[in-house]
């Protein structure tokens, strides 16, 4: 029962994500053909409109990526409600929107993947760095979605515009502290070795990632019914 309702959970947020799809490239496209027509109406460059085509893969490309951050920044509180109608526990939806969000990932990354082949060829660290990137934002929205659905509408944008301004000033005053301390960091070669060498990085991925989860989870674990 509770993997039947699980793929439930995972089915219902594809048809959701396939019908704002549909909206979207529908929306973009048809705004980009119109200016495509506007253009050949204007300079009658035949040539110049039909080479113009071939930006419509990239332009599909990017609607795609846009749509899978957005899509698990807004649905949350809805698809709450939703598990919450049909008898789901936030366990389950949990796992269904993990396992939606990893399955959408990948989709929207191989067709990047396929639309990047139209002008560079495949590398696949390239390929395995942009699939982290994808993930990493794509974990991130969530974490972020899950969270300001916990807040009411008046506490969203509070939240909303007030956060990012305390982070823009908390990294102004970081880098102001950090401006005398590099030079001596700098001059060390301790400190060089760890910022040059490839598993710091990792290891900040790596530490970031399990962060990202455990507050989506966490806040996934929270979301309660409320009167907005």
């Amino acid at each position: 029962m509770e993997n039947q309702k699980r793929n439930l959970v995972i089915s219902t947020m594809f048809q959701q994500a396939g019908h704002a799809t549909g909206i979207a490239l529908g929306w973009g496209l048809g705004i980009a053909l119109i200016t495509y027509l506007l253009g050949l109406i204007i300079s009658r460059n035949l040539e110049s409109f039909l080479v113009s085509f071939q930006a419509l893969p990239s332009i599909a490309s990017l609607i795609l990526n846009v749509l899978l951050m957005a899509i698990f920044l807004v649905t949350p509180y809805t698809d709450f409600k939703w598990a919450i109608q049909n008898g789901i526990s936030r366990k389950t939806l949990w796992q269904g929107r993990i396992l939606s969000l990893f399955l959408m990932t990948l989709v929207v990354w191989f067709i990047a993947q396929l639309v990047g082949l139209m002008n560079t060829p495949f590398d696949i660290v390239s390929a395995w760095h942009s699939l982290l990137s994808y993930f990493s934002l794509s974990l991130t929205m969530m974490a972020i979605g899950n969270g300001f659905a916990l807040l009411n509408r008046r506490w969203k944008w509070i939240v909303g515009i007030g956060l990012p301004m305390a982070c823009l000033v908390l990294l102004m005053m970081l880098a102001y502290s950090l401006v005398g301390l590099i030079p001596a960091l700098s001059a060390s070669g301790v400190f060089k070795s760890i910022i040059t060498s490839n598993i710091t990085g990792w290891v900040i991925l790596v530490v970031y990632l399990i962060i990202v989860y455990a507050l989506a989870r966490f806040f996934n674990n929270k979301i309660q019914l409320r009167r907005d």
